[in-house]
Order: structure tokens, then sequence, then C-alpha cells
């Protein structure tokens, strides 16, 4: 159960590591990684007694999520267990009959397919939180700047390593690329100025160890973090929505609701994430 939770960290850990020209290689540690995933989630989950909740969400939302499931724990004394991993990740893991109550999940195409496999129940889902992208650096300066475009970006990364997650992985390593080719970087096997982590959580183990200078990550990683926030990205943000897994073993209608909770939302916002209001997103889409 605990090495499940600490998804986020392992893969920083292995983000580190990169092929020659600095990028990492994908295939072998992700059959490694998704093999271990299936193996503990099909296992620890199911020793979690009923009258508890098995929570599901993204890395970047750990932390959040780990918070609010202690106030639903005081409020109620009702336990909730929390398991990271990526959205295709946590999907597959309830397609093989792993446990789980709630999952928080990315809107899109994922949640989408999910939604016609039945994995979780159309009828639940709820758009839930936004969260922003952000780059962070190892030395203080002054305030960040706020909605900074593409000139705040360039000059404050000039002559420095950034670390981006894997664009092929991670939404936000996606946006990061697409925000460096609009400035005239490339991300390719022979630009030492970019190191590619294979999550956010990698991006912060490669700042922590001095092997970047800069990195982009969510907001809810950088207030996290000890790294310095620099500068709030004028990018769309990510989406994530909540809903009901396939087969609950808990009520899981009372949780649901206590997460539009004002008390929820404070720990949300604390946590960096901005909760979203309206209710219904029928299959998970992106505004």
């Amino acid at each position: 159960m605990r090495e499940l939770e600490r998804w986020g960290v392992s893969v920083g850990v292995l983000g580190g590591r990169s092929n020659a020209g600095g990028l990492p290689r994908g295939g072998l540690w992700l059959c490694a990684i998704g093999s271990l995933l299936c193996a503990v989630a099909l296992l620890a989950p199911a020793a979690a007694d009923a009258r508890d909740l098995v929570v599901y969400g993204e890395p970047a939302l750990e932390k959040a999520l780990k918070s609010v499931g202690s106030l639903w724990q005081a409020r109620t004394g009702t336990r909730v267990n929390v398991f990271v991993a990526p959205t295709d990740l946590s999907y597959a893991q309830i397609d093989r009959g792993a446990r789980c109550d709630v999952i928080f999940v990315l809107a899109g195409a994922a949640t989408e397919e999910a939604t016609r496999a039945k994995i979780i129940h159309a009828a639940t889902i709820s758009r839930a939180l936004r969260n922003g992208l952000v780059l962070i650096g190892t030395e203080g300066g002054s305030a960040p700047t706020a909605d900074a475009g593409l000139a705040d970006i360039s000059r404050l990364i000039a002559g420095k390593r950034l670390a981006i997650a894997n664009p092929d992985r991670d939404p936000a390593g996606a946006r990061a690329v697409e925000l460096l080719r609009k400035i005239g970087i490339v991300v390719d096997d022979r630009n030492k100025a970019v190191a590619v982590a294979e999550s956010t959580a990698g991006v912060i183990s490669l700042l922590a160890s001095n092997k970047a200078q800069l990195g982009i990550v969510y907001s809810s990683d950088a207030t996290a973090s000890s790294a310095v926030a620099l500068a709030m990205l004028d990018l769309p943000p990510i989406e994530y929505v909540v809903a009901q897994a396939r087969d609950p073993q808990s009520d899981t209608r009372p949780f649901m609701t206590f997460l539009k909770s004002a008390e929820a939302k404070a720990v949300f916002g604390s946590a960096g994430l901005a909760p979203i209001d309206d209710a219904q997103a029928v299959g998970g889409k992106n505004d």
C-alpha cells in the first residue's frame, strides 16, 4: 500500500535517469512500474475494510487528497485510503478488479473511454479541480510573476537548465513543450539545457539534487515543495473530475457531497488547487 502511495516519488527517481540525449527511456521501466502497480493495487486495496473509503487520484493531487481524507476521518471516523497513479493506470487497476470507491482523474479522452467501458459511473462524474502550472527554481527572488508570458519565461530561463515532465506521460510536460516551442526552444536529444523527468515529482527531485536550476510543475507541486515559485504560467489549467468507480465497496455519496463543502474547498485551495463549483461534466470533457 505504501509503495503505491509513493508512486510519484519513485517515478521521480526513475525519471532522473536518461539516455545520452537527456530523454527518459520509457519502455522497460514503464512495463516494470505498470506490473508493480498492478500487483500492489490488486492486493492492498482488497484488504481495506469495506467501511473505509479507497480513493484513487493523480499523483499531483496526493497531498490534497490525503488532507481531505484526514478531515473526513476526523469528522466521521471513516478512514480514507489514498492511492496515486496516472489516470490510465488507475483505470487499468479498476478494470482488473482492484478495489476503488472514488477516483480523481484527468478530464479528457481516457475518462471518456472509461465512462463508455463503465469503469466509472457516468451519472456520478463531476468536475472537481483545476491545477495551474508554475515555473519553480532553487534560488529565491522577488514575488512570483503572475500570468507570465513568453518574454518573461525567456528571461527567467536564460542560461539555466530547465527540467520538465515527460510530455508523453504528463500533461504538465506536454504544456511545457508547447510553451518552450513558442519561445524557440526545441526539446530533443541534442538540447542539454532541458532535462526530462518522468513526472513532476521527478522534476522536483532534479532540482533538489542540483541537476537543474528551474522546473515547470503543477501549482500543487509548488505548494508542497521547498522550491521557490518564480512565475505563474499563462497556460490553460489542467482539469480533474471526480467519479464513483465501477463497484464501490462503501457508500460514496456522503464523501462526494463533502468534497463540495467549504471545509474541503479550503483544503484544496491551500494545496494550490482551484475547486470547480459547477456540477455535471458528462464524459469528463475539458472546457
